[in-house]
């Protein structure tokens, strides 16, 4: 009978002694042999049940169901255990098309996103309401506000245990501060997404979209703009003045392909 040292076995699948000692410890890997000097060898029949312990972890089946599976085996614990599998798979399947869908919804806002022009007029748009994973928290600065989309998406998908871009990004200044024309005090940041823990309300927007990079000058610009519009048309804010990143350094390098929408809601 041929007999591998634990060392072997640990190149062989690229798994670490710890892992196998590990195994070892709760029961569902124990070496063929053990000598006095500690020394441990594995035979044919662990290469085995290594290789199946393996395979259900890349299915994400969880240790003691493995040891439960693998020890005392049978015909009917393993066709239960086969079913397992299938609903394991089954559930995979599910967050795969989620995750594709997802993506696919990424690329088309991407796709549209381009096709906007660069006429930076303002213009009145009735949005619906919008789920978003939104979290208060002043900020002040782009770092910063990417640095709260980084601890939302973390967030979310420890909870989802997925690593999907949840959707656009964007951050809110509060009426207040916007009035006073401080436009870099953030109050919120928010990653739009459906199954979001927060709504933006439907309402009437002043909607204006600009290409380049989104820095303090050029933000206070079109929001100075923003405010002449609504006085200029009699029209009142109604909420946060929200901010929405439709391009930028997550999709690209350049500064000049930056994308970015500002939305004021407003009431006649």
């Amino acid at each position: 009978m041929k007999l591998y040292r634990i060392g072997q076995i640990s190149k062989l699948y690229d798994i670490s002694v710890d892992t196998l000692r590990h195994y070892e410890k709760i029961g569902i890997l124990q070496p063929e042999v053990i000598k006095d000097n500690g020394y441990r060898y594995y035979s044919n029949r662990q290469v085995w049940q290594l290789n199946v312990i393996r395979d259900l972890r890349f299915l994400g089946i969880g240790l003691n169901d493995i040891a439960n599976y693998l020890i005392e085996r049978s015909i009917d614990k393993s066709i239960a255990f086969i079913d397992l599998q299938l609903e394991t798979i089954s559930k995979k399947e599910q967050e795969l098309e989620r995750v594709r869908s997802e993506i696919l919804a990424r690329k088309t806002t991407l796709k549209a996103a381009t096709s906007h022009s660069n006429d930076m007029h303002i213009t009145e748009q009735y949005i619906a309401e919008r789920k978003a994973w939104l979290r208060t928290k002043k900020v002040h600065s782009f770092w910063d506000i990417d640095r709260v989309h980084r601890e939302i998406e973390s967030e979310v998908n420890c909870k989802q245990n997925s690593t999907v871009n949840l959707g656009l990004y964007g951050a809110r200044i509060c009426h207040k501060d916007f009035l006073a024309g401080n436009y870099s005090t953030y109050n919120d940041c928010f990653i739009l997404n459906e199954q979001g823990d927060h709504t933006l309300p439907a309402g009437e927007y002043a909607c204006l979209s600009f290409w380049g990079h989104n820095d303090m000058g050029k933000i206070q610009y079109h929001y100075d703009r923003i405010k002449q519009y609504l006085r200029t048309h009699n029209l009142t804010m109604t909420g946060p003045a929200i901010e929405i990143y439709l391009i930028d350094i997550h999709e690209t390098d350049n500064p000049e392909e930056f994308l970015t929408e500002l939305q004021i809601p407003f009431a006649r």
